[in-house]
């Protein structure tokens, strides 16, 4: 398969068979995985390679007639689709600060820490006196 080729095959996997196609452009990013078109589905999923690429095998004559429908569906998926490498990887990490830290500030020294829970209104009124 040349480098920039669309392959079109046949998945088989039992009951979830279907037509796909092979996109080489498609990359994963990672060795062990490739993404294919599965028609069944009608979406582009990302597959493991060791298990997936024995089960693929060359369309049939009979189903070489409806490779227009098969190329055609996949461009449609194709169009929406982000593959992972060209996703934005961050670069830098959030930075937290620690639970308890002392700032200063002159003489100053405040904490950062959260404040004791107090309640918003006192209770003034004591049990005993009901009657």
């Amino acid at each position: 398969m040349a480098k920039n080729s669309i392959w079109c095959g046949f998945l088989d996997a039992g009951a979830k068979s279907s037509a796909v196609v092979r996109d080489e452009r498609l990359d994963t990013g990672n060795p062990e995985t490739i993404y294919l078109f599965n028609l069944a589905r009608n979406e582009i999923i990302q597959y493991n390679r060791a298990i997936v690429e024995p089960k693929l095998r060359e369309l049939s004559t009979d189903e070489c007639d409806n490779i227009v429908e098969l190329k055609a569906a996949y461009l449609r998926a194709r169009r929406h689709f982000k593959v992972r490498a060209e996703r934005p990887i961050p670069t830098t990490t959030r930075k937290t600060r620690p639970l308890q830290e002392k700032v200063t500030d002159g003489d100053d020294v405040y904490s950062t820490s959260e404040p004791e829970f107090e309640p918003a209104v006192e209770d003034d009124w004591d049990d005993s006196e009901e009657e």
